[in-house]
């Protein structure tokens, strides 16, 4: 039970009893003016009231919470705190649409292993993409709908609503790892030849900055200036444009939160400062027309406002069907090519994992081991030399 406790004369401090979470008891205080004790004890059975209807206080009844009524709690006060704009976006578009339907009337305490083997088992059948299109949902999206699940039920855990996450050691479907396709040398240099003669210089510029770094469509068009270290040609790739469902576009981290450092050619460094030194220029012109005022975004508009990820991808494509003669590719394999050229110039696995931000060196190897084992074999014949036809 609640109890009242005399601070000073007409001054009171009421201790609300709401029971117990686990084994731990949960209590809530006010202090409050009355005119004697009995008057302050009506004052608890009042508090106590409002404490057990305002669910954003506090969980009244620990047994009873459903996964929609911890979603929210979720979302506003661990997922924004924690992830990053496009992943907070990601994990609550998860949430939303796939998991909360089936699971969210549910109590947590009644969601079971089980349960989530059967879900992730359900996802990898057919008919189950929410864009209509055909086809089996890919095992990087039903990992990532996993990963959604299995935070919110691990803040249950640490925020003792629950003693073990259900979503624990759950087997998912293997990942494939995209090898793409990339240009050799002949077609890299065919490449550069057409951009020169087709192409204006700042879509040749982020071409050539896209195969040379290996950075990632949202990293090339978030560049600024400040990014550009010209004593010794690098540069700092720290940040992405993504464009966030309902929001637009938003600056966030790079992917998983990884600064690098890349080097670059010093032919494409003096582009840049030169493009830099033209961008300047237009948003001093613009005045307050200005868009973007916080950011100098290089590859923008005369407004300051920056290319979106999505549009390189388009005006890719236009340039594919312009350039028969060009192996068609995405845009994202100049990331590939980048990497292969690099794996066939005989560059070290790490250096390469360090340029591409790839979190660990396994994920180079699963994506380009197949070049990189080429090679080594390539390299095994450097010893030939020395064992000439024996006797």
């Amino acid at each position: 039970m609640g109890y009242v406790k005399k601070l000073e004369k007409n001054k009171f401090k009421l201790i609300a009893d709401l029971g117990y979470r686990g084994k731990r008891r949960i209590r809530k205080t006010r202090i409050v003016e009355a005119k004697n004790e009995k008057e302050a004890n009506r004052l608890l059975i009042l508090f106590e009231e409002e404490m057990k209807q305002n669910k954003d206080v506090y969980f009244s009844d620990v047994d009873s919470i459903t996964l929609n009524d911890l979603y929210p709690r979720w979302r506003d006060n661990y997922a924004k705190q924690h992830y990053s704009a496009r992943s907070f976006n990601d994990n609550c578009t998860h949430l939303q649409k796939r998991i909360l339907p089936i699971f969210g009337d549910m109590k947590l305490k009644d969601i079971k292993k089980v349960d989530v083997v059967f879900f992730v088992g359900d996802l990898q059948k057919s008919k189950r993409r929410l864009d209509g299109l055909e086809g089996e949902l890919a095992p990087s999206t039903i990992h990532n709908i996993y990963k959604a699940f299995s935070s919110i039920m691990r803040v249950a855990v640490e925020w003792e609503l629950i003693e073990e996450s259900p979503c624990k050691n759950i087997k998912l479907p293997k990942l494939k790892y995209e090898e793409g396709t990339a240009y050799n040398e002949d077609q890299v240099r065919l490449l550069f030849k057409r951009l020169n003669s087709r192409e204006n210089a700042e879509k040749r510029l982020l071409v050539e900055l896209a195969l040379v770094s290996a950075a990632r469509q949202g990293e090339l068009v978030a560049i600024e200036e400040k990014h550009l270290n010209t004593e010794n040609n690098t540069l700092l790739i720290e940040q992405a444009l993504v464009n966030l469902t309902g929001e637009g576009i938003a600056v966030k981290e790079t992917k998983g939160k990884r600064k690098r450092v890349v080097t670059i050619p010093q032919n494409i460094m003096n582009d840049l400062v030169t493009l830099a030194a033209v961008k300047k220029y237009q948003l001093n012109t613009a005045g307050e027309e200005r868009e973007w005022k916080e950011h100098n975004f290089l590859f923008s508009n005369e407004l300051g406002k920056p290319y979106r990820p999505d549009t390189i991808s388009q005006w890719w494509d236009r340039f594919m069907k312009r350039n028969p003669d060009l192996p068609r590719i995405r845009f994202h394999d100049l990331r590939h090519t980048s990497a292969t050229l690099l794996i066939h110039a005989g560059e070290h696995p790490k250096v390469i994992q360090a340029r591409l931000g790839h979190s660990n060196i396994t994920t180079t190897m699963n994506t380009y081991g197949h070049l990189l084992q080429e090679t080594d074999q390539r390299a095994s014949t450097h010893f030939d030399k020395f064992f000439g036809e024996k006797e």
